[in-house]
């Protein structure tokens, strides 16, 4: 086993996923800054509510592209297929999907956030255009670089705005507007505005002119759908709670609640990075078998290793983020025991669509989903935001074990076969 470890990491894979890592390792700087100081600038209660908002604008993100950056992701990784013929249904079909969820979102969250005045509609309309429209289009982008294996520069593409505004927060953080709120929002979005000008000015991809823009025909349609339908049941189960967590256990311990669950959740983008370097080969079928031992039994060791130093700086973390944030200690130890799950959890997501199986991983996603809806509200009744991050943590196992399992099952047939 030690030699096939060893032997792993020095294959192309390993060595992509070192560059990809190495982006990632600058995208979880560049996250811990960005939740820190604006953890810090806005304190618990508005930070809390300002992070739900954030939550459900990337959820329904995730429906803006219309899964057509999946079919965009396989036309760049055969080159026989022209990934721009791809781009002109895609960006069309992005850009007006999206106006119409922002609408939706724009409406809805108004309406909710009513109660909390200082909050104001700018910030809900900014993060809405940024998340709705300026997002899903990089996505694209970035999934062109991904199909053709240039793995570092679609997660550097994908990372550019937060870059942008970790500068802006920082900035704000020195120097504090008289409303640092409505300068970040604006800034908030600036920062995909920046980058797809400069992906437009630059050219990495070849982008179609809108003149040979289309609508996506029926089979374009049904098959963009069903992608759709998995990538926003992929993203809820690590977004729903920030989401809900103000109805459920108040404005400010949401901002704690938050506050631990992304710093859990960026300790995961190293099996992220993996897995997005061993996609392209997995799609290709390229020795599934053995790709799929290794990259559990790397995600499993890595999540282990690095929650042991998470459990144990717990009780000092909040000193980063301010008073307001004490209590963070119990939220964390909770979801040290998921980071193992969410690491399992992104294996057999990547592996399960390199299987052409994106209903089997919609059920996945949705069983941990349900599980979660279920039990967060009698446990948050009880144990606050404690209940919170339990059935959070739970939820993680469910999705992660039914799809590994279903992997196994559909592996064995195929080697019948």
């Amino acid at each position: 086993m030690l030699k096939k470890l060893l032997f792993w990491a020095k294959g192309p894979i390993a060595r992509s996923s070192i560059h990809t890592t190495f982006i990632f390792g600058f995208r979880v700087l560049f996250q811990a800054i960005h939740i820190i100081l604006l953890a810090r600038l806005l304190g618990a209660s508005q930070f809390g509510v300002l992070a739900a908002i954030m939550a459900s604008a990337l959820l329904l993100g995730k429906l803006a592209t219309m899964g057509t950056q999946y079919p965009l992701l396989r036309a760049a990784a055969k080159e026989n297929e022209s990934e721009e013929k791809t781009l002109s249904y895609a960006i069309p079909t992005t850009i007006f999907s999206g106006l119409f969820i922002f609408i939706i979102f724009f409406t809805a969250t108004h309406y909710l956030t009513s109660d909390y005045n200082n909050l104001g509609i700018w910030p809900v309309m900014a993060i809405g255009l940024a998340e709705l429209i300026g997002a899903p289009l990089i996505t694209l982008f970035a999934m062109t670089q991904l199909g053709k294996n240039n793995v570092a520069a679609s997660q550097a593409i994908q990372s550019a705005p937060l870059g942008f505004r970790v500068l802006a927060i920082s900035l704000i953080f020195i120097s504090p507007p008289t409303n640092p709120l409505m300068v970040y929002a604006g800034l908030y979005l600036l920062a995909p505005l920046f980058v797809l000008s400069t992906i437009i000015y630059t050219r990495p991809t070849e982008i179609p002119r809108p003149r040979l823009w289309r609508c996506p025909t029926s089979g374009e349609l049904r098959e963009s759908i069903s992608f759709s339908i998995m990538d926003i049941t992929s993203a809820a189960p690590s977004e729903i709670d920030k989401a809900i967590a103000p109805s459920l256990i108040g404005a400010g311990l949401s901002g704690v609640y938050t506050v631990a669950a992304r710093t859990t959740a960026a300790l995961t983008m190293p099996i992220t990075a993996l897995m997005l370097s061993a996609l392209p080969r997995l799609l290709r079928g390229e020795n599934e078998n053995r790709l799929l031992t290794l990259t559990i039994l790397s995600a499993t060791a890595y999540s282990i290793i690095i929650s042991l130093p998470l459990w144990i700086a717990a009780p000092w973390v909040h000193l980063l983020f301010g008073p307001g944030y004490a209590g963070i200690e119990e939220i964390l130890r909770i979801l040290c025991f998921g980071v193992p799950a969410m690491t399992l959890r992104i294996v057999s997501n990547n592996t399960l669509l390199s299987l052409s199986k994106p209903a089997s991983r919609t059920w996945c996603e949705a069983a941990g989903i349900v599980f979660f809806l279920g039990a967060s509200i009698p446990l948050t009744l009880h144990l606050k935001a404690v209940g919170l991050a339990t059935s959070y943590m739970l939820s993680q196992w469910i999705t992660a074990t039914a799809g590994l399992l279903i992997i196994i099952i559909t592996i064995r047939r195929k080697s019948e076969d």
